[in-house]
Formats: structure tokens, C-alpha cells, sequence
């Protein structure tokens, strides 16, 4: 059993390798359709691009413009010469659908469109000035040789073949000869080749994928089912993402990035944002693909059937062995524990492990022994020179966050001890009653005065279990952590303290904010910090407020606030440095906002202050969203105030 019982632990790794290797090639599969579709969509924006520039820098265009500005006589002849030009164009290209000129004024000059397999130019007695229309008024907003991108259908119903539907409109300026814009030329990107780039199936990729909009609305599904049926192997699309999926899993596939979800329960998810003009990161398509679970669990049977029958003939092999070695390997093999143990003791690789079995057994004993020695040579170098210059250091840190920390709790304390104590009296009258009713056979009575006593226990509990968590815990490593829940356990601790010196204390959460990186004993530390010396600067009739919001896409702000005496310049000059105070002798140490400085300065985030003399303070926390930590661990610094 000895024997077996490495066999045992590294096959179990192999199956759960071999079961992991199952979703890896599901994720490998749907990551690598959903690039090579978005792949395909971007390369049709970027021709279309490339096509309108070419179509713009053409002789007869800047011809017909300038004529219709400059020589009105010959705009006729221009005006035929390009719609051929533009008709030939589309002809050539079937995955434009239209193509026209407006003037500088949005007049229309020339339009040219598909209507089913004919080409036709649009009648001068049906031409419009188009001087309002989206595409003239973002081609006009481009400096220079821009090109505007202009998303022409928000969704396609199932039953719409998505090549008939014009995606999105470019849009750019026309320039003579000398540079000045005469008018606007524009051309309409039909969805053939994104249809193509969709469903286009080869020998290696039979897999196709689904089009949404950044908003999240389709424009191709082949996830759609005729009908609802009780199989969970697909959902039940809906015509916007947002209705057929979970928030977490629409709000990443929505996010303007490309990614993978291994997260839901029904499903594994990849998907890759295209955008039809690279400047403008705000419009975009999406092209996803996802993998249902339930298409893993015939292959996990059939792998969790052969491994147990491997696990089997493994067990009656090693017993067998087993028998036949274990007195051979005991001893050499205690002796070699008993080495590895007093090394791990002590530390020091003095005491040299002797074998003389001539196995493998020997060779790694003279081996570890070697390690030993390099390891006991190195440690004590490296202790004799990081210990002296770090020790002090440590221990100063600690014990000055120790006093802040228990001077924090201290506060704290005393007024829990006051807020429990109106509940307790409650749940003390109330069971003296419900013992009465009791007697009297009074059991209703009992059951509302009963509900009461839970309410007010419940109330007493919660707040001595955020007293506790708060004494607890002790900043440590860093990790993906909810900034709203930890402010509201601070505000809860503090809230006592702060109403009875006449101080209103407001909070505005923003309920969307990603989770920061930090940690939350640290994240504690600090808010208590701030709030506190709002609490110390205000007076009755006060307001201090404690909100957070989003900051960008990723960052995350925190801002405490209060309506107490402000500082001057030269003051916030030296706020964050250790021992400054401006508060009478015994009043505070000056260490607070030092700490908060030092641990949000860890957490990769900044701090900013606002203040005038009679205006109040204002501090800013900003920290990272966890996901943009994880990608770039950058440290943060202390902005100006």
C-alpha cells in the first residue's frame, strides 16, 4: 500500500489532467474559431477602408467635385463617368452594397445600389440632401484623411439573411487639388463576406460562430433553436445576449476584448471584439463561440472507466512488489527520511546522510547532501546580509501598525458597547415576556415577541462579527477583493461613534464597480483611517461621505468626504508623512494616513486630496480593478495634492 500510494496520488493528477485536457480542447477549439472568424470580419473592414480611400483619391471623384463647385457645365459629364466607375466597382466587389457623393453642402451627387443582382444609379428627382444624416456629420468630424465607421443595422432577425443587410457605412472627406474638403464620399459594407467569414466551414474547423453588436444585440445566431425543448444542451436564445446568458458572462463577452470563460456551469465561452474603424473603441462587434459541458461528459466516462481499471491492475502490481522489496528499501530508506528531517530541523547541512546500498537510493542521498550544504552555505550568507538591514525595519512597521490598529479597535469597542447595549435590554424585556405568555398559554404573543429577540440578537451579532473581523485580521497578500463589502463593514463599526457626536454619516455605492486589487484587512486599515480623521476634524452638524464609482474601465475610485474645516497647502504639503499631526498633544499619533499611504501604495493604487480652509477635505482612493492587476502588477504612487 506504500508503494501504491504514490501510484495512486500522481494517476489521480493523470485523470484529472485528462479530464482538465477535455475542457482545454473545447476552450482550444471555440478560442480558435472565434479568432479566425474575427480575424476574417477585420480583414473585410479593413479592405472596406482601404476601398474607400482608393475610390476617393480616384480622378474622375475629385473631378465631379470640384466641377460641381467650380464649373457647373461640366458636372454632367463627370457625374455619368462616376456612377460607370462606382457601378463597375460594385459589380466587381459583391460585398459593397451601395457607394455615392455628397456634396459640401450633404446635397447628393451620386449614388450608386444593389437591388438583387442589378446594379442601378439613383434618379436625380430621387436624390436628397443628406447634411443631417449620421454619416455625413461623422465623415465631417474626421480630421485629415479619417474615415468614419457608421453601424448601419442594430439586428438582424433570425429569418434575414445577413448578406442582404448592410453592416456599416464608411464615410470620408473628398480634397482638390489644393487640400480643401469638397465633399464627402461613402460606401456601404454589406454582411456576405462577414456571413462568409461566420459560417465558412473546412476539414479543420466545422464550428461556426455567433455576430452581436457591443450592445449586445444578434446579427447572426446559429446557436438559435427552432423551438424550446427540455434538453439543456443549448439554451433558448433570446434576440439580445444580455436575456440569453448570465450578467458575469454577457458583461465579459461585451467588454471591447478578447477572452475565454471557464466560469459558467452550462457552458465554456471565447470571443474577440472587432472594430469597423481601429480609432473608435466605443462601436464594435463581437464574434463568439460556445461549448456546452454536457458534450465533455461520454469522453470523461469513458477516461474515468479506463483509469479505475488502470488504478486496478496498478494496485495488485504494486502489492506485489511491494512484498517483494520493502524490507530491501526500509531501512536505507529511514535512514534517508531521518536525514531529510533533522535537516529540515535544524537548517544546517553538517549532518550528512551515509548509505551504502550502491542503488539509486545511495545516489540521492549523496545527492541531498550535497544540496544540504550548498543550501546551509547560501542561507546563512543571504540571512547574515538581508537580516541586519531588514529586521528593524519589520519590526518597527509592525508594532506601528499594531498601535494604530489596536488604538482603532479601542475606539471601536467602546462604541459597540454602546450600540449593543439597547438591543440586549430589548431581548432581556422580550424573553421576560415571552416567559409571562407562556405561562398565560399565550403562544402568539410569544411567537412576535420571539421574532423580535432573533431581529435584535441577529443585530447584535452582526455587529460584534465585523468587530471581530476587523480585530482579526491582519494585512497579508493581495487578491481580488469586493471594495463595497469591506467599506460598508468599516461604516458599520464607525457609524456609532460618529452619530452620537452629531456627525451624519452618507454612503453612495456604486453596485457595478469591479472587484480591486488589494487586501482587505489592509483596505480596512485604511478607510477607518480616513473616516477617523474626518470624524476627529468635523463638528456637530457635520456631513461626511463615503462613495465609490468607476473610474475609466480600470480603475476603481473611492472618495471620503466631509464638510469639517479643510487645510491649507502647507498642511496637505506634509499630510502623508509619518508623525505629522495637526491635532492636539494625545489626540492622534500621526501615523494613519502614513499607513494608508504605504499599504495603498502596495496595492498598486494612488491617493489624491482636495481641500481649502472652511471647505472641507476630500480624499480620492483609486486601486485597480483585480483583472487590470493580474495583467499589468504595476505599483502605484501618492498623487500631488
Amino acid at each position: 500500500m506504500v508503494a501504491f500510494a504514490p501510484m495512486a496520488y500522481f494517476g489521480l493528477q493523470d485523470l484529472r489532467m485528462a479530464q482538465g485536457s477535455l475542457a482545454e480542447e473545447a476552450v482550444r477549439l471555440i478560442f480558435l474559431n472565434s479568432m479566425i472568424r474575427s480575424k476574417d470580419i477585420e480583414r473585410a473592414f479593413i479592405n472596406a477602408q482601404a476601398d474607400i480611400k482608393n475610390l476617393r483619391h480616384g480622378y474622375a471623384v475629385t473631378s465631379l467635385m470640384e466641377a460641381a463647385r467650380d464649373r457647373p457645365e461640366d458636372t454632367m459629364f463627370w457625374t455619368e463617368l462616376v456612377e460607370r466607375e462606382f457601378m463597375r466597382f460594385l459589380y466587381n466587389k459583391r460585398g459593397y452594397s451601395a457607394a455615392g457623393l455628397l456634396d459640401e453642402y450633404g446635397d447628393e451627387v451620386v449614388a450608386v445600389y444593389r437591388s438583387g443582382n442589378r446594379i442601378t444609379a439613383l434618379e436625380n428627382i430621387r436624390k436628397r440632401n443628406h447634411v443631417t444624416s449620421s454619416h455625413f456629420v461623422e465623415a465631417a468630424k474626421q480630421k485629415g484623411l479619417g474615415v468614419a465607421a457608421i453601424t448601419m443595422q442594430a439586428i438582424v432577425p433570425q429569418d434575414v439573411n445577413l448578406s442582404s443587410v448592410t453592416l456599416t457605412r464608411y464615410a470620408t472627406k473628398v480634397f482638390d487639388e489644393k487640400g480643401a474638403a469638397t465633399g464627402i464620399i461613402y460606401l456601404d459594407l454589406n454582411g456576405s463576406e462577414v456571413m462568409e467569414g461566420l459560417s465558412r466551414m473546412s476539414l479543420e474547423n466545422r464550428r461556426a460562430a455567433a455576430l452581436v453588436t457591443h450592445e449586445g444585440k444578434y446579427l447572426f445566431n446559429p446557436f438559435m433553436e427552432k423551438k424550446a425543448t427540455h434538453s439543456t444542451l443549448f439554451a433558448m436564445e433570446k434576440e439580445n445576449i444580455n436575456a440569453a446568458y448570465p450578467r458575469n458572462v454577457s458583461r465579459q463577452i461585451l467588454s471591447g476584448r478578447t477572452g475565454i470563460i471557464y466560469d459558467d456551469p452550462n457552458a465554456l465561452f471565447a470571443y474577440a471584439a472587432v472594430f469597423p474603424e481601429p480609432d473608435d473603441r466605443s462601436r464594435f462587434f463581437v464574434v463568439y463561440d460556445r461549448y456546452p459541458r454536457e458534450l465533455m461528459r461520454p469522453e470523461a466516462g469513458v477516461i474515468n472507466r479506463k483509469y479505475a481499471l488502470g488504478a486496478v491492475g496498478a494496485l495488485a502490481l504494486a502489492v506485489l512488489v511491494a512484498i517483494g522489496l520493502s524490507q530491501a528499501l526500509t531501512r536505507n530508506i529511514r535512514t534517508l527520511r531521518k536525514g531529510v528531517e533533522r535537516f529540515a530541523d535544524t537548517r544546517e547541512g553538517s549532518g550528512k546522510i551515509v548509505i551504502r546500498s550502491g542503488d539509486e537510493i545511495e545516489a540521492l542521498a549523496e545527492a541531498f547532501n550535497t544540496m544540504a550544504e550548498s543550501l546551509t552555505e547560501y542561507g546563512q550568507s543571504l540571512e547574515k546580509k538581508v537580516g541586519e538591514r531588514s529586521q528593524k525595519i519589520k519590526e518597527v512597521e509592525r508594532k506601528l501598525m499594531e498601535a494604530e490598529k489596536m488604538a482603532a479597535i479601542g475606539f471601536l469597542s467602546a462604541g459597540v458597547a454602546h450600540e449593543i447595549n439597547n438591543p440586549i435590554s430589548v431581548v432581556v424585556t422580550r424573553l421576560e415576556l415571552i416567559r409571562r405568555a407562556v405561562d398565560k398559554g399565550e403562544i402568539e404573543k410569544a411567537k412576535k415577541d420571539l421574532k423580535v429577540v432573533t431581529h435584535h440578537a441577529l443585530r447584535i451579532g452582526r455587529i460584534a462579527g465585523n468587530l471581530l473581523t476587523f480585530s482579526r485580521s491582519k494585512p497579508g497578500d493581495m487578491s481580488s477583493v469586493d471594495l463595497n463589502d469591506i467599506t460598508r463593514r468599516v461604516l458599520d463599526l464607525i457609524d456609532y461613534p460618529v452619530g452620537k457626536k452629531g456627525i451624519a454619516l452618507k454612503s453612495d455605492f456604486d453596485e457595478d464597480i469591479p472587484f480591486v486589487w488589494a487586501n482587505a484587512a489592509g483596505m480596512e486599515q485604511v478607510i477607518y483611517n480616513i473616516v477617523f480623521n474626518a470624524f476627529q476634524a468635523s463638528e456637530k452638524g457635520a456631513v461626511i461621505t463615503v462613495a465609490t464609482a468607476r473610474k475609466g474601465k480600470e480603475m476603481v475610485d473611492l472618495r471620503i468626504s466631509d464638510t469639517g474645516p479643510g487645510m491649507s497647502e502647507e498642511v496637505m504639503a506634509h499630510l502623508f508623512e509619518p508623525f505629522f499631526t495637526t491635532k492636539e498633544v494625545g489626540q492622534g499619533t500621526g501615523l494613519g494616513l502614513s499607513i494608508s499611504y504605504g499599504l495603498v501604495k502596495d496595492f498598486g493604487g494612488t491617493i489624491s486630496v482636495e481641500s481649502q480652509p472652511g471647505a472641507g477635505a476630500s480624499f480620492t482612493v483609486s486601486l485597480r480593478s483585480a483583472f487590470e492587476a493580474m495583467k499589468n502588477p504595476t505599483k502605484g504612487v501618492i498623487a500631488d495634492a
